[in-house]
């Protein structure tokens, strides 16, 4: 098919798979797993303060990341920290 094709089908096919692809992956909202959550969403959702997270952060017991001045937490250790505290 492709060597019979002119260029402007060949475009039109070009587009036609692009936007199904595009629309196949929901790229305005990452996947949990790779999420990152705040200090105030992780104590949230954790219920418990910040000076907790922080010691749990010193203790290794949840993970901090720190990008410039602020710190993320990984949803998947917050998700295990709540499975380990239940």
């Amino acid at each position: 098919m492709i060597e019979n094709a002119s260029l402007e089908e060949l475009v039109s096919e070009l587009k036609t798979i692009i936007k199904e692809v595009i629309e196949s992956c929901d790229l305005s909202s990452p996947s949990e797993s790779g999420r990152l959550l705040t200090r105030t969403e992780a104590s949230e959702l954790l219920n418990v303060s910040f000076v907790t997270l922080n010691k749990w952060n010193k203790q290794g017991v949840l993970p901090a990341f720190s990008v410039g001045t602020r710190v993320y937490y990984k949803w998947e250790d917050v998700q295990d920290s709540m499975k380990r505290v239940a």
